[in-house]
């Protein structure tokens, strides 16, 4: 995984640092200086920003947290209150990946909860973590198709990329651990809007070869894998739907006062606002690594008040995986993807010390 190759580097970077010297460097000599949070008084990483307007920043990020807060709320209440008591005992579930989706969206909370008080730093990281935890199990839910966030093997392997993480983090001095903090969540947020783009395109295919009434559309759109475990999809997909319109006559027909429910709109079109939210999300952490100008931060910060709500969307109108379909994934492509994604973040990071190296 793209956090654990990350991981590796840092700690031997690390041992390399404390080995030569063994007194506690906190920060490397001649690197710009950093801000000093107003509240607590404690060193962030954010260096100084020559246009700064702490009101406007405060009041972005006081917009964020409020709008992550309201959807997360919302979306705890209406499925676990609205949406579970109005189902059988043994169809409430959400799936492993809506419970990540969940998870994700309760740890951003939390992590803008914190910037807002204490700015993005060392300290800050001890939420910060959970936030990038839960994106790399999103895209390990994507990888292993479906395979269970509670498995013995899979919470280890996420507790023990905490503790390196956060070891990484207290013990390399700045900029470096702010760099290594920048470099695996940027990374990982690149992946995330890859796989999501990924997913949304493999369940836009087989919409379009899946349609109510006939087993699969024209030949013309001959875009999409011709496989049997494709054309396996399309089979179950109108399988579902015409199990779905027939109960839904079977309703009408009992009761004559009640319509036919309107069309649920199709899945993949659910999922391209998760690839947007994503994309948005990962071009967010890009530009505020691209440059420190004041107006960057600002997008950045205000994209957390769109994108999450997104996420927050998605799980109101597909509350679980019933109707998604997962690609097969490979070795192959997997690796593309997470090398893809540590080369974007890092040409990210080569720009943003260019510009500042070079004022």
């Amino acid at each position: 995984m793209i956090s654990q190759l990350l991981q590796y580097v840092f700690l031997i970077a690390l041992g390399s640092i404390h080995l030569v010297n063994a007194e506690w460097l906190s920060a490397i000599p001649g690197t710009p200086e950093r801000s000093i949070n107003k509240v607590f008084g404690i060193p962030t990483w954010m260096a100084h920003i020559k246009d700064y307007d702490e009101d406007a920043m405060n009041a972005t990020t006081v917009f964020s947290v409020v709008c992550i807060a309201l959807s997360t709320f919302y979306v705890l209440y209406f499925i676990f209150f609205v949406h579970f008591p109005s189902l059988p005992r043994n169809q409430r579930h959400l799936g492993p990946f809506n419970t990540l989706i969940l998870s994700y969206l309760i740890s951003t909370l939390f992590a803008s909860f914190t910037f807002s008080i204490m700015n993005v730093g060392r300290i800050w990281a001890s939420f910060g973590v959970f936030h990038n935890l839960f994106e790399i199990a999103l895209l390990s839910n994507l990888m292993l198709r479906q395979k269970s966030v509670i498995e013995r093997s899979f919470v280890l392997k996420c507790f023990i990329y905490v503790l390196v993480t956060m070891i990484i983090t207290i013990l390399v001095p700045w900029p470096l651990d702010a760099l290594f903090f920048k470099f695996q969540g940027l990374a990982t947020d690149f992946a995330l809007a890859i796989d999501m783009g990924r997913l949304y395109y493999h369940n836009k295919a087989i919409h379009n070869k899946a349609s109510v009434g006939m087993m699969f559309i024209s030949s013309d759109e001959g875009e999409v894998d011709e496989s049997d475990e494709f054309n396996s999809e399309c089979d179950e997909v109108v399988h579902k739907l015409k199990k779905r319109m027939f109960e839904e006559r079977e309703q009408v027909m009992d009761d004559p006062n009640k319509s036919l429910s309107a069309v649920r709109i199709p899945v993949h079109k659910n999922i391209l606002v998760m690839f947007i939210a994503s994309s948005l999300h990962a071009f967010g952490n890009a530009i505020v690594t691209f440059s420190n100008h004041f107006i960057y931060w600002i997008i950045f910060q205000f994209i957390y008040a769109i994108a999450f709500p997104m996420y927050a969307y998605y799980c109101i109108v597909e509350p679980n995986t019933s109707r998604l379909s997962f690609y097969k994934a490979s070795r192959l492509k997997e690796t593309l993807v997470v090398l893809s994604s540590i080369g974007f973040a890092g040409t990210s990071i080569a720009i943003g010390a260019y510009n500042v190296l070079s004022k």
